[in-house]
């Protein structure tokens, strides 16, 4: 796997607790499409763009987000959990360059706590174009929330880490492993 570190939500070697208090959502930390970090003026805006912002889903060659667990989940008897990828508008100077409000714009649901042992990946997904079309993004990051069956967010975790968070531009794992097999050997 190709992996860059300015585009990691959770670095590999720092993990990320989901022990929270109950009712709580786990935030990653925030990718800056931009490069330059939260808080920081874009520089270089060729325009009359006030602010910076982009749609990270076109092209190509999309790239696509693989989330790990490291220590297994637990928690009460179906505890489930969401991972959401969010972005983020920049509020620009008068906001101080920081993260408007967080729209969903990709989510894995329902993930059991037997779906996220060790080592498990809970999630891979592409990234997607932003939905309004006019979002514009200048910030990302995952929004980890416990669930049960029928509220959100709600209870908690009594352990587990989110191992790494990664964005990708090559899979290496082979994807078809899990196909039904129409052979038989005699």
């Amino acid at each position: 796997m190709i992996t860059d570190a300015l585009v990691a939500f959770i670095q590999i070697g720092a993990p990320l607790s989901l022990v929270a208090g109950n009712n709580a959502t786990i935030a990653s930390g925030i990718v800056d499409l931009l490069g330059a970090g939260v808080g920081v003026a874009p520089p270089n805006i060729i325009g009359s763009a006030a602010v910076f912002g982009e749609d990270a889903g076109v092209g190509g060659v999309r790239p696509e987000l693989n989330i790990t667990v490291g220590t297994a989940l637990t928690g009460a008897g179906g505890q489930l959990l969401k991972v959401a990828l969010q972005a983020a508008i920049d509020q620009g100077v008068a906001g101080n360059y920081q993260p408007g409000t967080w729209t969903d714009i990709a989510s894995q649901d329902n993930i059991t706590v037997a779906n996220a042992s060790a080592g498990a990946v809970i999630a891979r997904f592409p990234f997607l174009p932003t939905m309004p079309a006019s979002l514009r993004p200048r910030f990302l990051r995952l929004l980890f929330s416990p669930m049960t069956v029928t509220t959100l967010p709600s209870g908690q975790f009594t352990a587990g880490t989110i191992a790494s968070a990664l964005v990708t531009m090559v899979r290496d794992d082979l994807a078809n492993k899990f196909a039904a097999k129409n052979y038989a050997v005699a």
